[in-house]
């Protein structure tokens, strides 16, 4: 295992990533295998670095298939747009397996995690996150994504985000389009389509539940109909117009929009979300203007 570091080591430096550590050990052995990397950093120039006091590697000696990567103590994350962030997790495990029919899995455990940004004070909080990430049984080149999250804040900006629960089940066809040197244009000409099978969020006191299907139209928009339940919409347009992906004129109407609507319908909007001509509609109410994706 140590020589299998040093290994990727020198393939990363060979890729265009800086990589350096301090000493790196091995123990556990006949009952498990473990190596403790110190003071690991890797960084891409110009695009983001990361940093930790130490890494740890485990391995069990009777499944070879399985590797857990685990950070210990406080981490540096900084990426170009985004800042120098630094924090912690009580709880923090990311594994690579392999599996017999999907080919491989990815999973992802984080609990009890915090951070701050040193230059503005902008902060998160995550109560716990669980993720999988692995292809199709049936098709190599579509991934799924089962993702579950709690208790996440955010605070930026003089403004604080919260978000209760997240849980969602998605699958992306035609993911190999997205290494073309024409991502968008690829994946749209490959009828790729971003499938949702169960969406749930509890974001500023909104309760959002999602299914359907989101492809792009010619001009590289996202487009589609999402079956919808909403309930208590005022949080959500509150949420948009606090992020900015409505003007609060915007996020006013469509507050006082969709409440009436949920009044009417007995506090729970039942309509699809239509994603058309760069912008998302409810029952004719703007609700967000959408990115041409290149």
């Amino acid at each position: 295992m140590k020589k299998a570091v040093d290994a990727w080591v020198i393939d990363q430096r060979a890729a265009g990533l800086d990589v350096s550590h301090g000493p790196v050990s091995a123990r556990g052995f006949p009952f498990f295998l473990r190596v403790r990397i110190d003071a690991p950093d890797i960084a891409m120039p110009g695009a983001w670095r990361w940093r930790a006091e130490t890494l740890f590697l485990d391995a069990l000696p009777y499944d070879l298939n399985k590797l857990i990567i685990s950070p210990g103590g406080e981490q540096l994350l900084s990426a170009e747009g985004f800042g120098e962030w630094r924090g912690a997790a009580t709880d923090l495990r990311a594994s690579i397996a392999n599996d017999k029919t999907r080919g491989w899995v990815f999973a992802l455990t984080v609990g009890d995690a915090a951070g701050r940004r040193e230059s503005d004070g902008a902060a998160y909080r995550l109560t716990s996150l669980v993720m999988d990430l692995a292809p199709a049984p049936d098709d190599p080149t579509a991934l799924t994504l089962n993702l579950a999250a709690n208790g996440l804040e955010i605070s930026a900006g003089g403004e604080t985000y919260g978000m209760a629960q997240l849980q969602t089940v998605l699958s992306l066809s035609a993911s190999d389009m997205l290494e073309t040197p024409t991502p968008a244009a690829s994946w749209r000409e490959a009828d790729g389509a971003l499938t949702i099978t169960h969406f749930f969020a509890d974001i500023e006191a909104t309760k959002i539940a999602l299914s359907g299907a989101i492809q792009l139209d010619q001009a590289l928009y996202p487009q589609g109909a999402l079956k919808t339940e909403l309930q208590s919409p005022a949080g959500l347009a509150n949420l948009l117009g606090k992020t900015g992906a409505l003007s609060q004129a915007e996020a006013s109407a469509m507050a006082a929009g969709l409440t009436l609507m949920a009044i009417t319908s007995g506090g729970k909007i039942t309509a699809p979300i239509e994603l058309k001509d760069g912008a998302a509609q409810i029952a004719g109410v703007k609700i967000a203007d959408l990115p041409k994706l290149e």
